[in-house]
C-alpha cells in the first residue's frame, strides 16, 4: 500500500502556516514529516517513523521531496525486517 500524506492542522500561532504532515499508509499512522523553524537550509525538513525497528528512523534533509524519499525507504526497509519476523499474517 502506498504511502499518503495528510497535513496534520494543529499549528496555532507562528506554527500554524508550516508545512506538516502524518504519514499514512492505509488507516495506518507511519510516520510524520514537516518543515523546522530555524538550523542550516541543509536541515530544513524532518521526517520520523511511528514503529519501531533496527532500522533509521529519524533524520534532516534539505528539501520536502528528501524527506518524503527517506521516509519511503525506511519504510521499505521496516517492512522487509516485519516479513522477515512473520509480523505480517
Amino acid at each position: 500500500m502506498a504511502l499518503k500524506l495528510r497535513p496534520i492542522g494543529l499549528g496555532s500561532g507562528i506554527d500554524k502556516d508550516r508545512p506538516d504532515y502524518t504519514v499514512f499508509t492505509g488507516e495506518w499512522e507511519v510516520g510524520r514529516i514537516y518543515e523546522t523553524r530555524g538550523g542550516p537550509d541543509s536541515l530544513r525538513w524532518f521526517w520520523s517513523m511511528t514503529v519501531n525497528g533496527p532500522m533509521t528512523r529519524s533524520g534532516r534533509v534539505a528539501t520536502f521531496d528528501e524527506a518524503k524519499a527517506k521516509l519511503q525507504k525506511c519504510w521499505d526497509a521496516w517492512k522487509a525486517w516485519a516479513e522477515r519476523l512473520n509480523f505480517f499474517p
